[in-house]
């Protein structure tokens, strides 16, 4: 990517603290809330006081947005921070640390960020650096083992400190040469680019209900690929879903086991689009466990939550007709 004509000021780059060694110091918070010494906040969190020149969907825009309007950046601050670990926190916090970044890879990195965030896949190359940030953080699967020096549990913040200075390191050659590092992503693409197949092929099925802003998936449990496309907690990589519909409830039907999830983009401050407001799924969750003849209990995160979800405990098997809980 050429860097073309700069528009930004290198002069005002900032040097990462983690947050749990900021004490008293003056610094930039991104993609989070606002703590003692924050001077500046930006981030896409609800309720959250960043500049309106500056906000849109993504922490990682407003970072690239603020670097691009110094006379929003606070004098004599030269410190950023962010208190947890994701795809859009670190690229946010690149962006104000790592000199030449915002010129050379911003917008690819904008589209690093909504891999992370949004599950929305633009780019290929953003989507492997993308898969490549979240192995870093990863305590329990990460390639680099020794990033944790054999210790197990390590706590949020220590994974942050230690998986943000990783991510720090590797990110620029990340981007200009992915395959350098495909031992970070190669784990995830493989199941991202099988579930974009089974997509393809029909064995996982996507119908949408834009009235209800609802999008049914429906995997064929039977398939012989299907325990390669899982991801996480879900029956099908959740990027392959979230590229295919912007809509923003997502029903997931897996044989008998069944979850109904808001996604990201309806918690955060979204600019270009209206989210329809969340509903609490609480007494619903009652009305089906009491539907339920084989003892499955469902629960609601809440709608407050990050991705609030409609779920069965424990991972039970529900009693229910698919097509009649679909209907409910």
């Amino acid at each position: 990517m050429s860097c073309g004509t700069s528009r930004f000021t290198p002069e005002r780059l900032f040097s990462y603290v983690p947050v749990e060694e900021l004490g008293d110091r003056p610094h930039v918070m991104v993609d989070g809330a606002p703590r003692h010494g924050t001077a500046l906040t930006l981030s896409h969190w609800p309720g959250t006081p960043t500049p309106l020149e500056l906000r849109a969907d993504l922490s990682a825009e407003i970072a690239l947005a603020g670097l691009s309007r110094p006379d929003l950046l606070p004098a004599d601050v030269n410190v950023a921070t962010l208190d947890h670990y994701d795809e859009d926190g670190l690229v946010s916090l690149a962006l104000l640390c790592i000199a030449g970044l915002a010129e050379s890879h911003g917008p690819r990195l904008v589209e690093v960020a909504r891999v992370g965030d949004f599950g929305v896949v633009r780019d290929r190359v953003a989507a492997l650096v993308s898969f490549s940030i979240a192995a870093l953080g990863d305590p329990l699967n990460s390639p680099l083992a020794c990033l944790w020096k054999g210790r197990q549990p390590i706590d949020a913040l220590e994974v942050c400190r230690l998986a943000t200075a990783a991510a720090l390191e590797v990110l620029p050659e990340l981007l200009e040469d992915p395959e350098s590092h495909s031992e970070l992503w190669e784990r995830q693409a493989a199941a991202y680019d099988l579930s974009v197949a089974a997509i393809t092929a029909g064995w996982v099925s996507i119908e949408e209900d834009p009235a209800a802003d609802l999008m049914i998936v429906r995997v064929d449990q039977g398939h012989p690929d299907s325990a390669a496309i899982a991801w996480g907690n879900s029956p099908v990589h959740p990027c392959a879903v979230h590229s295919a519909s912007d809509h923003l409830r997502v029903l997931t039907i897996s044989g008998r086991n069944y979850e109904l999830r808001y996604r990201y983009e309806s918690w955060v401050r979204l600019i270009t689009r209206r989210a329809r407001p969340r509903v609490d799924l609480g007494a619903l969750s009652l009305e089906l466990t009491g539907a339920e003849s084989g003892g499955a209990k469902w629960v609601f995160d809440g709608a407050p939550a990050l991705r609030g979800a409609l779920y069965l405990v424990g991972g039970r098997p529900s009693s229910l007709d698919p097509d009649r809980l679909v209907e409910v």
